[in-house]
């Protein structure tokens, strides 16, 4: 992301840590089966010779297992959003090879929402926020942050403050 002249980047919002643990319990569980079937091995009377063709087959098999989470790692941690002085990048990651960046200025924000669904998202404090921007059809989405509330306050505060700056420069509401 390049900034532009006057511009700094304020902070940046990710999702919460329990959607990085919650989405890598299934990798992290298939890696542990090799090691429970090398643990088992001995005791159920199987051929040593067949040792090595297994000892393989759990390699590859947590290899492969390392990688789905290599892949939910990657997406937790590139899907961001960069808040500057004058404007929201959306930076969101889709598998290893595939992204989508899109922008808006602050000025154009017309309406923020904060949706908090669920008994997790509730106690451990993370939500969606939602928003709208003026004169598009899209919405911007940043799924699972934390303290949503807090954000929501911070980023219309940032809007207030464009809107002054827009003003002051001979922004004429159109």
């Amino acid at each position: 992301m390049v900034l532009k002249e006057g511009e700094k980047v304020l902070f940046e919002l990710r999702r919460h840590w329990y959607v990085l643990a919650r989405d890598s319990g299934i990798p992290i569980v298939l890696a542990l089966v090799p090691l429970i079937a090398l643990g088992l091995f001995d005791p159920l009377g199987v051929p040593e010779e067949l040792f090595l063709p297994v000892l393989a087959l759990a390699a590859g098999w947590f290899t492969v297992a390392w990688a789905v989470f290599f892949i939910v790692w990657t997406n937790y941690y590139l899907d961001v959003w960069i808040v500057t002085n004058m404007r929201i990048v959306d930076i969101e990651q889709f598998g290893l090879f595939s992204r989508d960046v899109s922008e808006f200025r602050l000025d154009r924000i017309q309406d923020v929402t904060v949706e908090v669904k669920g008994v997790v998202p509730t106690l451990l404090g993370f939500g969606t926020i939602q928003v709208q921007t003026a004169g598009m059809s899209r919405e911007f989405f940043i799924y699972d942050v934390e303290n949503p509330y807090q954000v929501k306050d911070r980023i219309i505060k940032l809007h207030d403050q464009a809107i002054k700056r827009a003003y002051a420069h001979g922004y004429d509401g159109t």
